[in-house]
């Protein structure tokens, strides 16, 4: 029997809302949906659905800080993005406040839902075999996986869910060149056939750097190698 997931769609835009209604439950989501503000804060931060998929656009609600409060009450939480554009700005707000992933208006239909149902499944899998692993960076950095938390000499650390599962992949495969697209495969679960375009790997790697390395512009343990290309070392 097919995997069933739970998802609510946050979208201001009725005709939007109805086409992801239509392809969410033609492919046996569960699926609830709204446009109203206060019932989409409500049922964004209930914590009774797999996926949250939120339309960054909405002139009501501070949408990023409404995906940071949810990202707060329930860090494993899986949060899409709709947005207008890709500008770094929105990209960079979206990301940094929580959300896994996004994609741009106007979109395939399909593709986001094969993205989706592969993100729910890697995600359910990674809580499912939780790490209890420990990563000590340098002479201060302590980092405690499970807890999504770390503390250094300049005081307490949190990361999200998904930073921290790019840090163990990396970590684990420190000394070697990982590319975006084995991230993106591995730490997503999106497979390679999907050829999904995405900044969502730079921008997880850059705010994991900003919180892990003293300098981000002269890295001491996560290097960019090459275009798409990272490597960790210790």
């Amino acid at each position: 029997m097919e995997e069933r997931f739970k998802v609510i769609i946050i979208e201001h835009e009725e005709n939007v809302r109805q086409g992801l209604i239509a392809v969410f439950e033609h492919h046996h989501f569960d699926v609830e949906a709204t446009g109203n503000v206060v019932s989409a804060y409500e049922k964004a931060c209930s914590g009774e659905f797999d996926l949250l998929l939120l339309d960054a656009r909405m002139s009501e609600i501070d949408t990023f800080q409404l995906c940071a409060d949810v990202r707060s009450k329930h860090p494993r939480q899986v949060i899409f993005m709709l947005t207008a554009d890709s500008n770094d700005r929105d990209l960079i707000a979206g990301l940094n406040d929580g959300a896994d992933d996004y994609t741009s208006v106007p979109f395939a239909y399909t593709d986001l839902v094969q993205r989706a149902k592969a993100l729910l499944r890697r995600t359910r899998l990674q809580i499912n075999h939780q790490t209890t692993k420990q990563i000590t960076l340098g002479d201060t950095l302590q980092i405690d996986c499970a807890n999504l938390s770390g503390h250094s000499d300049q005081g307490k650390l949190t990361f999200t869910f998904r930073e921290i599962q790019v840090l163990e992949y990396l970590y684990d495969n420190r000394g070697q060149s990982v590319e975006s697209q084995e991230l993106l495969n591995q730490v997503w679960g999106y497979p390679r056939y999907l050829n999904t375009e995405t900044r969502a790997v730079d921008i997880h790697v850059a705010t994991l750097a900003d919180k892990i390395e003293a300098n981000p512009e002269n890295p001491q343990f996560l290097k960019r190698v090459g275009d798409g290309a990272y490597q960790f070392s210790v």
